[in-house]
């Protein structure tokens, strides 16, 4: 045992800065081989700049003593955030008007480097079963929101209303959670005799667009 163990310890070192040198190739190899509008959005500066090449950087020796001047974001278990990098090398414009992340793409591709995500399409089906109905009774109000990746848990606000004369006069609304499979439903039990309708909509976000869809009814 005691061998084995003495083998282990000259051996640890070599083995540990073989697998940092291994680990740079790879990505040193994947940044050279795509642009980044090609590959996984990055969501961190260490995405691109591994580990070993940032430590073994001459530039950033005077930190070292003081780990949480890069990994600012409560522990070294992490890579530093995107803000850490970009107190030092003079903010997020001029680190994106370097040659290499204008051929990689960083300031533009959506998601990357504070560039906002790329905004979605919203589309929103419904329909209302049934379409006529007595007094007393329910009609039931399903739909699908889209796409599912981003729209799925999105609040859907329904609004009923009941002709009077010209004008429509709210009955009831509220609200309805789209699942993971994007769907919906609302029950409403009529109240009152005439022409109705129903009004569903998504609001706009950062990720994706403001949606309508209006459905009617009667109940007699």
């Amino acid at each position: 045992m005691g061998i084995v163990y003495a083998h282990r310890g000259r051996l640890a070192p070599a083995l540990i800065l073989a697998v940092l040198l291994a680990l740079a190739v790879i990505v040193t190899f994947g940044l050279v081989a795509g642009p980044a509008s090609a590959q996984p959005t990055f969501t961190t500066c260490a995405s691109c700049h591994n580990m070993s090449d940032t430590h073994s950087n001459a530039n950033h020796a005077s930190f070292f003593s003081t780990c949480a001047t890069c990994h600012n974001d409560g522990g070294t278990g992490n890579p530093p955030l995107p803000s850490a990098c970009a107190a030092c090398h003079g903010g997020t414009t001029a680190i994106l008007a370097s040659t290499q992340h204008k051929a990689n793409g960083c300031g533009t591709t959506a998601g990357c480097h504070g560039v906002p995500p790329a905004v979605v399409t919203t589309t929103l089906t419904a329909k209302v079963v049934p379409t006529s109905v007595k007094v007393k009774k329910s009609v039931k109000i399903t739909g699908t929101a889209g796409p599912v990746a981003s729209l799925a848990g999105a609040k859907v606000a329904w609004k009923v209303e009941r002709k009077v004369g010209a004008k429509w006069s709210k009955m009831k609304a509220g609200t309805a959670t789209a699942s993971a499979t994007g769907a919906f439903t609302v029950t409403y039990k009529a109240v009152k005799t005439g022409a109705h309708r129903v009004t569903l909509s998504i609001a706009a976000t950062s990720t994706y667009t403001a949606k309508q869809v209006v459905k009617t009814f009667k109940v007699k």
